[in-house]
Parts: C-alpha cells; sequence; structure tokens
C-alpha cells in the first residue's frame, strides 16, 4: 500500500513538472488565438457590410480566459509550488514573467493588426500603430530588464552555463547570416535584410542550444 502511494506521488510529481512548463504556454497561446478569432470575425464581418464588434470585446475575452486559465492553473499547483525552495520560487516566476511580457506584447499585436492585414504582415514589415510600437517597445525593453535581472539572481551554476553557450549560439545563429544577407541584397541576389527573421532564427537556436544543456 505504501510502495503503491509512493509510486502514485512519484507520478503526480512527474505529471506536474511537464504541466507547469505546458499550461502556461497553453493558456497564453488559446488567449492569443481567441484574440486573433476576434480579429478575423470582425475583419469579415466588415468585408460583408455588417458592423463589427467594439474593439475592447476581444482584448477582454482573451485576458478573462487568460485569468480564468492561470487562476485554475495556481490553484491546481498550489501544493507543488509551496513545496519549493525561495530559489526555486524566485526561478519560475521569474521565466513566467518573461514569459507574460511576450504574451502581452503578443496579444497586442493581433489586436493592432489593421483591417486586412494578413498574418505575413504582422509578423513582418506590416504597419503598426504609433501607440502600440511606443507600448510594445517600452514593454519589452522594461519588462525584460526586469525579467533577466531577476533571472539571474535566482540561477545555479548549471543553469548559469547553459544560458550563456545558448547566448553565444544565438549570437553566431546572428552574427554569421546577418552580414552574408546584407551584402547578397546590395548585389540584388537576395531580398531586403529583415530583422524579425534573423531575431526568430537567433531566438529559435538561444533556446534549443538552452534547452539542450539544461535538461540533457
Amino acid at each position: 500500500m505504501d510502495m503503491k502511494g509512493m509510486t502514485m506521488a512519484n507520478e503526480e510529481k512527474e505529471a506536474s513538472a511537464a504541466a507547469l512548463i505546458g499550461w502556461p504556454i497553453a493558456i497564453i497561446m488559446a488567449s492569443t488565438l481567441l484574440l486573433g478569432g476576434f480579429s478575423g470575425y470582425n475583419q469579415a464581418t466588415v468585408d460583408h457590410g455588417g458592423s463589427p464588434l467594439a474593439g475592447w470585446v476581444g482584448p477582454l475575452v482573451a485576458m478573462s480566459l487568460a485569468v480564468i486559465g492561470f487562476t485554475a492553473y495556481f490553484r491546481r499547483y498550489a501544493p507543488t509550488i509551496r513545496r519549493w525552495s525561495p530559489r526555486k520560487r524566485r526561478y519560475w516566476l521569474a521565466l513566467a514573467f518573461c514569459a507574460m511580457i511576450g504574451g502581452i506584447i503578443g496579444g497586442l499585436l493581433v489586436a493592432d493588426q489593421p483591417a486586412g492585414g494578413s498574418s505575413i504582415d504582422m509578423m513582418s514589415d506590416g504597419p503598426l500603430s504609433a501607440g502600440f510600437a511606443i507600448g510594445a517597445a517600452l514593454t519589452w525593453i522594461v519588462g525584460l530588464t526586469i525579467g533577466m535581472i531577476a533571472y539571474h539572481r535566482s540561477i545555479d551554476d548549471h543553469e548559469e552555463r547553459a544560458w550563456l553557450w545558448a547566448c553565444v549560439a544565438g549570437w553566431y545563429a546572428f552574427v554569421f547570416p546577418a552580414p552574408a544577407w546584407w551584402v547578397l541584397h546590395r548585389a540584388d541576389l537576395a531580398p531586403s535584410v529583415d530583422v524579425a527573421v534573423l531575431f526568430s532564427f537567433s531566438l529559435i537556436v538561444n533556446a534549443l542550444v538552452w534547452l539542450w544543456l539544461k535538461f540533457r
């Protein structure tokens, strides 16, 4: 009986460890997709000559979904979180804060998409409102600064090594293709340099190296 209870406890612990990462990502993605759905609905309504919903409806519903999702998440995993050491709680709080910054900017980017804009425009050089651009820039710089300070104050030597090598790999992923792309474009052999593509590629390489070194 005791062995069965220990086995169930271990399984619950493993499931919680996986869910602690997966569920917040799923909640943020679902809220962003819902916000995009409202934008698509309004655009389709305008195209057919109808009256779209008020601009605040989509963000309000998406935010409500996120609040409900994270409330359920913290209620479910509160016992696990309470068993963590103070350092571990600060670590996961820093990661959650950085993820929240990205989720907020992504959600607002969807809401800011102009009528008739495509998803390709949204992720490349499509027009943005001045209000969103200023707000997103400040949120990114200030939020990421706070999040990374909290992150570096909570990591151990193993995590620090993984992050430093991941940053080096991300830098290489930028510094190798950027000049090559630039000179090829000047010779009319490639399209104009896209900062979003270079940034995304560097970020993906950074994440893959970090995950490999952290969890191998």
